[in-house]
């Protein structure tokens, strides 16, 4: 004798409307989706029919309900799927519900059944990353929580759309490990610091790191350089783009980095140059003097050189005595100077 889903238990036809009802009240699955009850003042429970009915008469009331729940089961686990783009995992899951492995009042473990499906792993990619760097796994919602502020933090900084129109435009920065307050750090005090600044700023970063204007986005939001590093790059840049601007001075990457990494600002960066242009004749060695780089005077300028300040402070007493002797200043140079020319 052949059996309908009237005589099956409920457990084989799918999960019981007092099942659903638990995770209505957990807040996991949306009411909308629920049955419809059945009336209560009919009188027929669905007990006193011949049960071989098709659920929509009186008789066979017991199998229809069956079937609506185990429908409306599969588009409740759908529609969670559609949450993270995993729509095409609906059947998976609800063969891991019926086999038992799962239930719907335990959402943690609903997700947990399809992490080895290969669509979730796609769409969880930077995930596999995270773990071989000693990093946790992040579940399904932190990590599309942590794609949306990097969208949002880009789209406020005003970065270019192609940084953020994909999912898989954040992978690199979720294996990264990079925090939205680090994301922004490195836009407001990288990116913006050259992308926004004048042009001997960004020419000197070209110069010196060989990053243009159409690829400095991408260079600071690359996770695999340090943040400190690229904040510390974006200064250097400023101060170089100053030594141009006021004493003609093409920095070398270490000088620069160095006075970057002594906290020399641009505004700084600006006087100081300033200063060592307005050295004037002092910035030229003549015969018979010991020449004083430009290191030295820069050294000297922000205050970290004083024996090279002393060498300075001597030559300016030398030629200052020199004139100040009746112009052998430059006879015994053997050159043309400013000073002589004074005199």
């Amino acid at each position: 004798m052949s059996m309908n889903a009237a005589d099956l238990p409920l457990d084989q036809i799918g999960p019981s409307l007092e099942t659903i009802t638990k995770a209505v009240d957990a807040g996991f699955v949306d009411k909308s989706f629920l049955p419809t009850p059945p009336p209560t003042d009919s009188g027929d429970d669905g007990t006193d029919g011949d049960g071989n009915g098709d659920g929509n008469d009186g008789n066979g009331g017991g199998g229809g309900g069956g079937a609506n729940t185990q429908t409306d089961a599969l588009m409740t686990l759908r529609t969670l799927l559609s949450q993270y783009g995993l729509d095409d995992l609906g059947d998976v899951l609800y063969q891991n519900y019926t086999s038992g492995m799962i239930n719907l009042s335990n959402p943690d473990a609903i997700m947990f059944s399809i992490r080895n499906e290969p669509l979730y792993k796609k769409r969880f990619a930077a995930n596999e990353a995270r773990l071989k760097k000693g990093l946790p796994e992040l579940d399904p919602t932190s990590y599309i929580e942590l794609e949306k502020y990097y969208r949002q933090t880009m789209q406020a900084n005003g970065l270019p759309a192609k940084f953020y129109d994909q999912t898989d435009d954040f992978g690199n920065l979720i294996a990264g490990d990079v925090s939205p307050a680090e994301l922004q750090s490195r836009i407001t005090e990288g990116f913006n610091a050259v992308a926004q600044a004048d042009p001997a700023v960004r020419q000197s970063f070209a110069r010196m790191y060989g990053v243009g204007d159409g690829e400095l986005a991408a260079y600071f939001l690359d996770p695999e350089k340090a943040a400190p590093l690229l904040r510390e790059r974006a200064r250097a840049a400023q101060i170089a783009g100053r030594a141009q601007e006021q004493a003609g001075i093409d920095l070398a990457v270490g000088t620069a980095e160095n006075l970057a990494q002594r906290g020399i600002t641009g505004e700084q960066a600006m006087a100081g140059f300033s200063e060592i242009a307005k050295l004037g004749e002092l910035n030229t060695t003549f015969k018979g003097e010991q020449e004083i780089s430009t290191e030295q005077k820069i050294g000297a300028t922000f205050g970290y050189d004083p024996q090279a300040q002393a060498a300075i402070d001597k030559r300016r007493r030398e030629r200052m005595g020199e004139f100040m002797g009746g112009g052998s200043f430059a006879s015994t140079r053997g050159q043309t100077s400013g000073l002589a020319q004074a005199e």
